[in-house]
C-alpha cells in the first residue's frame, strides 16, 4: 500500500484544525473620507459647459449634465448655480489658471464645474443558459442567444477656482448598466447612471464617511 507523503499530510491537518471553528468574522467599518473643496470657501457654481465627445442621436449631453447637477448644488450646498458658456477648443485650457480668472464673475467667490463627457450605446450579444427542469417562469426557460444593450456615461470632471484658476477637484466616473430591453430609452438610461455619479460626487465633496466590509483574523 501506498504510503502518504508528509508534505501532504501537513495541509490536511491544518486545514481539519480550522474547520474548529471560525478564523475570520466579516464586520462594517466606516471611513472617513477627505474633500479637497470647502464648500465655505465659495458662494456659486458656474457650469461652464463640458466637451462631449460622443453623444446618442437626440440627447444632448451637455444639457442633461447640468440640468441634472445644478439643482443638487442648490440643495445640498446652498450655492448660488450660474451658467456661463464657454468655448473649450481644447483640454488644456483646464489647465490654464489665466484663462479660468478671467472669467470669474465679480462679485462673488466662484467654482467653475467643467470637464468631459461621453454617452454611448452599444448592444452585445448574451449567450443564455440552458433551462432548468423544474423552472417556473417561463422566462428562465429561455436559452440561446439575445440582445443587451449597454449604456456607458463617462463623466471627467474639473472643480476649478474663479480667483485663482487653480483646479481644486478632478474626478473621473464611468458607469456602465445593462439592460435586456433592447428599446430601453436612452434618456431613462442618463439618469440610471447619472444618479450613481451624483451620489459618489456628493459623497466626497461633503466628506462623508464610507462603510466597507472588512475582515477580521480570528486565530
Amino acid at each position: 500500500m501506498r504510503k502518504n507523503s508528509p508534505a501532504l499530510l501537513l495541509p490536511l491537518v491544518l486545514l481539519a484544525a480550522c474547520r474548529g471553528g471560525d478564523i475570520y468574522r466579516k464586520i462594517r467599518v466606516e471611513l472617513p473620507s477627505y474633500s479637497t473643496v470647502h464648500p465655505e470657501q465659495f458662494e456659486q457654481v458656474v457650469f461652464s459647459g463640458f466637451v462631449v465627445a460622443k453623444e446618442p442621436e437626440g440627447l444632448d449631453l451637455n444639457k442633461e449634465i447640468i440640468e441634472y447637477l445644478s439643482p443638487e448644488f442648490e440643495k445640498k450646498l446652498n450655492f448660488r448655480v450660474t451658467r456661463q458658456p464657454v468655448a473649450l477648443e481644447s483640454e488644456g485650457l483646464f489647465q490654464k489658471p489665466d484663462f479660468w480668472r478671467s472669467l470669474a464673475p465679480e462679485p462673488g467667490r466662484a467654482l467653475f464645474v467643467t470637464g468631459n463627457a461621453e454617452l454611448t450605446r452599444d448592444t452585445r450579444k448574451a449567450i443564455l443558459g440552458r433551462p432548468r427542469a423544474d423552472a417556473d417562469d417561463p422566462l428562465t426557460q429561455k436559452s440561446g442567444i439575445a440582445e443587451r444593450i449597454v449604456i456607458v456615461l463617462s463623466l471627467h470632471l474639473y472643480f476649478i477656482r474663479g480667483d485663482s484658476g487653480e483646479i481644486v477637484l478632478e474626478r473621473d466616473f464611468r458607469e456602465t448598466k445593462v439592460y435586456a430591453n433592447p428599446k430601453q430609452r436612452i434618456d431613462f438610461a442618463f439618469y440610471d447612471l447619472a444618479q450613481r455619479i451624483k451620489a459618489k460626487l456628493f459623497r466626497q465633496i461633503l466628506s462623508e464617511e464610507r462603510i466597507q466590509e472588512r475582515y477580521l483574523l480570528l486565530k
